[in-house]
């Protein structure tokens, strides 16, 4: 770390002869990525990019989606390694091979990003309805043992009670076996089968994805 923190600051006093170069704004992007300096790494990576809009930038943006994939953004990182990909492929850079493999890599933090949102989604509209499902249980309870104030300890109110209470136990049951199936790993292949052809995994190629023209 020593020695890339040294390139760092050299790196920094060259920008300050030469505001207007933007090699120097990825190479010192590509030290403090070795630093983990994420943020600055951006920054620098933004900056180079504002100055050479061309393909022969593409050091600017694949730095950059290294970057932002470190800092939980899969989205913008896909947006920057297909740019960067986009502009090896222009270029018949030697880096395709990299740029690809982080391409894949941002695709696939970006499905499971969106799976984790999923699964926080379904569960919370799973706990609101049993909560709905409890609240309805109790106020039929309730219904119960007005209809028998002062014989709430007779045989027919514990069998209502009981019933009401095997019913209610049924829907929740019901209710958690729909989530359940509704859950894409515990599809049965028939209906994985039916799954539309427009819905792309991360780990499909480049091709398919239309990064390849």
């Amino acid at each position: 770390n020593g020695d890339f923190k040294n390139a760092e600051l050299l790196y920094g006093r060259a920008i300050q002869q030469d505001s207007h170069n933007p090699k120097l704004f990825t190479n010192r992007a590509m030290t403090r990525i070795r630093l983990q300096s994420w943020e600055s790494c951006i920054d620098d990576c933004l900056r180079s990019i504002e100055l050479d809009t061309t393909t022969a930038n593409m050091k600017g943006y694949y730095y950059l989606a290294q970057a932002q994939l470190a800092l939980k953004h899969p989205n913008e990182a896909l947006n920057s390694a297909l740019t960067a990909y986009d502009q090896c492929l222009k270029t018949h850079s030697s880096s395709t091979r990299n740029v690809s493999e982080l391409v894949l890599q941002a695709k696939k933090e970006k499905w499971e990003a969106q799976e984790r949102e999923r699964i926080r989604r379904r569960s919370s509209l799973l706990r609101e309805l049993e909560d709905a499902l409890q609240r309805m249980k109790r106020t039929e309870l309730r219904t119960v043992d007005v209809a028998y104030q002062g014989r709430e300890d007779s045989t027919d109110a514990r069998e209502e009670r009981e019933e009401l209470e095997d019913t209610w136990r049924r829907k929740i049951e019901e209710l958690r076996s729909v989530f359940a199936l509704a859950d894409p790993i515990n599809l049965s292949p028939r209906v994985q089968s039916l799954k539309p052809s427009n819905t792309l995994d991360y780990y499909e190629p480049l091709d398919v994805l239309g990064v390849i023209e």
